[in-house]
């Protein structure tokens, strides 16, 4: 027989590793046009301005919700599954069953916003007249907008919620394979778009309904990327895989039966899809309701919509960027590990865990004691902020470290705990939001949601403990603690140096300043890559892994680390 000529297949390890290293590499693109966006958008838009898109992505997000129905989070688990157990044949099936109901619902809610249109706009109106702070021609301007535009308004949610349907369907499609350079490259057009068709309006003087177009036409653009990334995935890769498969059960097939009939269209759902999708849509409302997406609507007035957006803003582009070696990996990981193609569940957890903690605590860190400078250099205007930097960055960053258990438990299909953890989710932003506003206004409903996913998270992670014999990696832990302490007080002494902006900074004076905090940071992590190696460094099978990369500059990474 002649030797097999197929090339070798990477081990699950090596492909969940080179995930997180393509993820990592698009950062940079990621953050820099963001971070322009961001500083365009909050400089050359009135606070006002800037509060009702902010209600408008509010809006989009709170029935792109409803329309997701959870598949979102189902499908990177089930569509490698449905791979394995039918082939494309029955991807196709499953990925149209899904955008059918998607857009049934998609018809309903649409046709409920419309309906209540006028509603939905007066509330908006209502918003902006209550801000006393706002100046007289800004507020005649916006509700001069609103009345013009506001069928406008109404068309560029609805268009946003079908592109939204075609872009997740298509991104989870890339997840459930590793393909995250393809992911990457859709995920850094439909980031940077946005931001750069958005600066060129603002820049143009287009104003809010510049901004408006381009928040149309962006994802427009993003959603044709995903769909050919997944058309090349599909043929490449997704029918190797099938083709693989059918043949290792040509045998099984031909004596069960010499007629092939495809399932009925009520089986084109594979068994539990439904029931997790159902679970997955009680996470991404809890994740709704217990977000700045949702608080901005108990905001008083425009002006609070707009600091706490701005606020909410910096805590989770700075979360998100840091997260980005982890987007895609978790669940397809879990999926691969429960189906026996490689390593441990407490394996694969731990090592997820170490390099979220590696990432998460000391950026969180160094975030709340940049906040005020970071914001100055941003835009003066949005200083009142910083206290919600101060109490979102401590929830958020913790509660992200604490979703690992839950994606897997979720993908060990432990339903019950899922579910108890999202109720007390529900059940701890009422019961806050009752109390800490009244409290402590703007702050108390930023806590409100932030305790509350903290809540969920341990309520979790200690069942992961329980169940499935999780373990947090507590000696790597308490070396990245020490190594941040060690980056705060570095950090600390340096920010005192920074020179003082004047009272009306130039953007000159900005950028000069911009480049001192770039400075500092750079500064920090240097000490806390050395601190870390003081400590003990990264641990023996994380060294290991990385030898087996194929990384650029991988000699210079494995001496830093």
């Amino acid at each position: 027989m002649a030797p097999s000529t197929a090339p070798k297949q990477p081990t699950l390890a090596n492909q969940a590793a080179r995930a997180v290293i393509w993820n990592t590499l698009f950062v940079p693109l990621r953050l820099g046009g963001e971070v322009l966006a961001t500083l365009v958008k909050l400089n050359l838009l009135t606070p006002a301005s800037y509060g009702l898109l902010a209600l408008i992505s509010g809006a989009n997000n709170g029935l792109g919700t409803g329309i997701d129905l959870g598949t979102t989070r189902a499908l990177p688990k089930f569509i490698p599954e449905t791979s394995r157990a039918g082939g494309p044949q029955a991807v196709l099936r499953l990925l149209t069953a899904v955008f059918v109901a998607q857009v049934v619902v998609l018809l309903l809610l649409g046709g409920g916003l419309i309906i209540a249109s006028q509603p939905y706009l007066n509330n908006l109106r209502g918003l902006v007249l209550r801000d006393v702070t706002l100046k007289s021609a800004d507020q005649s301007q916006l509700i001069d907008f609103i009345g013009r535009y506001g069928p406008l308004i109404i068309a560029a949610i609805l268009i946003l919620l079908f592109l939204g349907v075609c872009y997740d369907m298509c991104m989870a499609y890339l997840n459930s394979f590793f393909k995250q350079r393809a992911w990457n490259s859709v995920a850094l057009a439909a980031g940077l778009l946005p931001q750069l068709l958005s600066v060129g309006a603002l820049l143009a003087g287009w104003d809010i309904l510049g901004v408006l177009g381009a928040m149309v036409l962006a994802p427009t653009i993003a959603v044709g990327l995903a769909g050919w990334q997944v058309a090349q995935a599909w043929t490449v890769d997704g029918g190797r895989w099938a083709v693989a498969d059918s043949k290792q059960q040509v045998g099984v097939d031909t004596a069960a039966s010499t007629v092939h009939r495809p399932p009925s269209i009520v089986n084109w759902l594979p068994k539990g899809f439904v029931r997790y999708s159902g679970v997955s849509f009680l996470m991404t409302a809890t994740d709704y309701f217990a977000s700045a997406s949702f608080a901005i609507f108990l905001a008083r007035d425009i002006g609070d919509v707009a600091l706490l957006a701005a606020g909410s803003a910096l805590a989770k582009m700075a979360l998100g960027y840091l997260y980005t070696p982890m987007v895609g990996v978790q669940v397809p990981l879990f999926t691969r590990v429960r189906a026996g193609e490689g390593g441990t569940l407490n394996g694969a957890y731990q090592s997820l865990a170490r390099l979220q903690t590696l990432l998460i605590v000391p950026g969180g860190v160094g975030l709340m004691l940049l906040a005020v400078p970071a914001l100055l250099v941003i835009s003066p205007t949005y200083l009142e902020a910083a206290p919600l930097v101060w109490a979102l960055v401590p929830c958020l960053f913790l509660e992200c470290l604490l979703t690992t258990a839950h994606n897997a438990l979720i993908v060990y299909e432990k339903l019950a705990i899922i579910i108890i953890s999202r109720l007390l989710t529900l059940l701890s932003v009422v019961l806050l939001a009752l109390v800490l506003p009244g409290w402590y206004g703007l702050v108390g409903v930023v806590l409100a949601f932030g305790l509350a996913r903290v809540v969920a998270g341990l309520w979790v992670t200690a069942s992961g403990y329980r169940l499935l014999g999780l373990r947090w990696p507590w000696r790597f832990t308490l070396r990245v603690l020490a190594a941040t302490a060690a980056m705060a007080l570095l950090v600390l002494g340096a920010r005192g140096l920074l020179p003082p902006l004047p009272t009306a900074p130039s953007l000159a004076d900005r950028l000069r300043e911009a480049l001192w905090l770039f400075g500092i940071a750079g500064l920090g992590a240097a000490g806390f890559v050395g601190a870390l190696r003081l400590t003990g460094g990264l641990d023996a099978q994380d060294r290991a892994q990385l030898v087996k990369l194929k990384l650029p500059l991988k000699r210079w990474i494995m001496k830093v680390l």
